[in-house]
């Protein structure tokens, strides 16, 4: 498996994980697709929080980054 989806709205996205996910995507593409699934997960968990936090690791260290409720991809702000 080329990835892992995990926490309570994590069941609301594994056909769209299937679908989207594709090998040697570019760190945009992934944090694009990790917006995107995450925002969508929220919006049908009642126990997800309401922004996105992400944090890509490289050798040269971490890059953090946090999406505000009302910017998410998708959600009550994006409808």
């Amino acid at each position: 498996m080329p990835f892992a989806i995990g926490g309570s709205g994590s069941t609301f996205i594994y056909g769209l994980v299937d679908s989207d996910f594709k090998e040697n995507m570019t760190k945009d593409e992934a944090l694009a697709l990790c917006a995107k699934a995450v925002s969508h997960a929220m919006a049908r968990d009642g126990s997800s929080g309401g922004v996105i936090r992400t944090c890509v690791a490289t050798a040269e260290g971490n890059e953090r980054e946090m999406i505000p409720g009302n910017k998410l991809p998708y959600g009550p702000a994006g409808w």
